[in-house]
């Protein structure tokens, strides 16, 4: 059986386990419940996803639960402004991964993100698409699942960027050497359900400075996700190692 260490910090529950094998494992199964008792109660789920090195084994494990995946719409939190071939594409990585086996009866919409499109057109067509498809003003997704970037960032919140809080539902953004385009803190803070996945070692400043109520939103842009419902941290012990619990 797992081992499992869970704590709360403020608006935080923190759920720690051995290493990356049991993160994955528990989080695809805190998924696949989520996905399955919430359609239980409404005919579709919305699901929005992170790309990164992180959650790429959950994906490939929840792609092999036979879910009614017929009935889940799939939406990225960012995307880089890459050739949708290029391995730095979140939306390659999701196909490759979430939309296999069974999971590759899910809806899923790839943002158009290559440089030849008009950041404008993009905008709008995602825009466009999480209102067909999320309730609510902001849309709402039942679930969003986020990283954490060791210098703060998630989606493509970065560190002292003028817009990451902008007063809209989709922007532009500088991070880490490319252009980006990013659902920002009003969609993803609309969420029923809020997780962030961590692990490694190289995530453990960044993950003190989340849980710091002190700790200033423009250098950890994580800190923009706020709810009304406790998030949830999924985190390995590496990652934690540093906590005072």
């Amino acid at each position: 059986m797992d081992e499992m260490i869970e704590q709360s910090y403020g608006g935080y529950k923190l759920y720690i386990y051995k290493d990356k094998l049991e993160l994955s494992s528990n989080v695809s199964n805190f998924i696949e419940n989520q996905i399955v008792q919430k359609l239980k109660i409404k005919d579709r789920f919305q699901f929005c996803v992170s790309g990164g090195s992180t959650p790429k084994s959950v994906y490939q494990l929840l792609s092999e639960r036979d879910i009614e995946w017929e009935k889940v719409d799939i939406f990225l939190g960012d995307e880089r402004c890459v050739d949708p071939k290029s391995e730095l594409s979140n939306s390659l990585m999701i196909k490759n991964s979430l939309l296999t086996k069974y999971g590759s009866k899910a809806f899923f919409y790839e943002i158009f993100s290559d440089k030849k499109v008009d950041d404008n057109i993009s905008k709008n067509l995602l825009i466009s698409k999480l209102n067909e498809k999320c309730n609510g003003k902001p849309p709402s997704f039942d679930l969003t699942l986020l990283g954490l970037g060791d210098d703060g960032h998630t989606a493509s919140l970065f560190p002292y960027q003028k817009d990451n809080n902008a007063d809209d539902l989709v922007i532009f953004n500088e991070g880490k050497g490319l252009k980006r385009i990013s659902l920002t803190p009003k969609v993803l803070s609309a969420s029923s359900n809020i997780i962030f996945l961590v692990s490694g070692a190289s995530k453990q400043l960044a993950l003190q400075r989340l849980l710091d109520k002190d700790e200033s939103q423009e250098r950890t842009p994580s800190k923009l996700i706020k709810s009304s419902n406790q998030i949830s941290i999924f985190c390995d012990e590496e990652s934690s190692k540093e906590l005072s619990i």
